[in-house]
């Protein structure tokens, strides 16, 4: 016994038009020409046939249509020294030792990476100005930290 309710009410699955339910299939009065039956009075192709991944070419006589929907958008390179800038000036904050020695890069190596998207050159400048400043800060902290240890060595003798 089926357990089917309306055995004989089923339309045929392999039926002659599998897009015979299309509500715009029959419309000659329609202007699109992209509905079957529109402006030329000829049915137009489906879009896609079941069991196809990739769209059917259009029928002959008409345009090809544009291969993507939106405009492919320019990609901006990655500020790595931007980034390089962040990761070095924020271990140097919290190294503790040095403290203030990350403080102007790692501002500086943010607002390069933030306006890299809209302003390229201004954010590379900004990652140049940023390792300028650490690399000075670097080295002042090296020097007053010499002069201190020399300054204790000179006193003890």
């Amino acid at each position: 016994m089926s357990n089917d309710p309306y055995p004989n009410e089923r339309p045929d699955p392999r039926g002659d038009d599998p897009y015979s339910s299309d509500p715009y299939s029959s419309d000659p009065y329609s202007s699109d020409p992209y509905v079957r039956g529109g402006a030329s009075g000829q049915p137009q192709l489906p879009a896609y046939e079941p069991g196809r991944s990739a769209p059917l070419p259009p029928p002959p006589g008409q345009p090809m249509p544009p291969p993507y929907l939106y405009p492919a958008v320019q990609q901006t390179p990655t500020n790595t020294s931007a980034i390089v800038l962040i990761v070095l000036s924020s271990l140097s904050i919290l190294t503790g030792y040095c403290c203030y020695i990350g403080i102007p890069g790692l501002v500086l190596g943010i607002l390069g990476v933030t306006k890299q998207a809209t302003d390229p050159e201004g954010a590379a400048k900004l990652t140049k100005i940023g390792w300028i400043s650490f690399g000075a800060l670097i080295g002042l902290t090296v020097l007053v930290v010499g002069g201190a240890i020399l300054l204790a060595v000179l006193s003890e003798a």
